[in-house]
């Protein structure tokens, strides 16, 4: 099942690695929620909101000329997923460029996604999934 799920979100970062922010995926449920970690304090938590039209996520894309996020692997266990994830932009105002690690926890039911909590720390996420020990 793990493996499944994994599959499952082949589609979500193809997108997302070309920087295409727009679709509602199919493996979205009809509750689904999303949201930053307490890593990012300003940017709201886990919110139930369509993620295809969020304020939140246009906000943070605004301040980018491009953003993309790459998922390099996975980590798995039942109906959690923990993509370690690339993420990859250029500022808008800046031109800085950004090249950072971080990871996406991916909680599904039934074959569907109900929650996306993104982390800047892979470690966080991890511990977050209860895949890894609870240390600092």
């Amino acid at each position: 099942m793990a493996s499944d799920n994994v599959r499952l979100l082949d589609t979500v970062y193809e997108h997302w690695s070309r920087g295409d922010w727009t679709p509602r995926f199919e493996v979205y449920a009809p509750d689904f929620e999303w949201g930053w970690s307490e890593e990012f304090p300003d940017l709201g938590g886990v919110v139930s909101e369509d993620a295809a039209t969020s304020d939140r996520l246009r906000q943070w894309l605004s301040g980018w000329e491009d953003w993309r996020v790459e998922a390099e692997r996975f980590v798995a266990s039942g109906d959690v997923v923990v993509a370690m994830t690339r993420y990859r932009g250029r500022g808008k105002t800046s031109g800085a460029a950004v090249d950072a690690e971080g990871a996406h926890l991916w909680t599904f039911r039934d074959g569907k996604v109900v929650r996306l909590v993104v982390y800047s720390s892979r470690d966080a996420a991890l511990r977050a999934a209860g895949l890894a020990d609870s240390g600092p």
